[in-house]
């Protein structure tokens, strides 16, 4: 995974290191047969902006750092969640609803 910093791609807008690094993931992918997918995400989340990501509402989002399930910042008296907590608590998730129903789909196939 080759992760770029906003820094980076400020200081010097024609094709600068960072673009040579992205253009070797990108070949080096290629040639073993695998997807590339380039995507932006922030930083930081609110907690509006985590609901939407996990698909809950805002006050479900509260009660989950409340119980300590999502890690938040705190930046006066509002919280940011960082995006890499609201991936681990989505895959988190997933992995337990497809344990859940791994025996329901087993028996369908069977």
């Amino acid at each position: 995974m080759l992760t770029l910093q906003p820094e980076a791609l400020q200081t010097d807008p024609t094709r600068a290191k960072w673009a040579d690094a992205l253009l070797e993931v990108v070949r080096e992918a290629a040639r073993s047969g695998q997807t590339v997918m380039v995507s932006t995400e922030p930083k930081l989340l609110t907690p509006e902006e985590a609901a939407r990501r996990l698909m809950v509402s805002r006050s479900t989002v509260s009660r989950l750092i409340a119980n300590g399930e999502i890690r938040a910042l705190r930046t006066g008296n509002r919280h940011r969640i960082p995006y890499t907590e609201v991936r681990r608590f989505w895959d988190a998730q997933m992995t337990a609803v497809a344990q859940a129903s791994a025996a329901d789909v087993e028996a369908d196939l069977v």
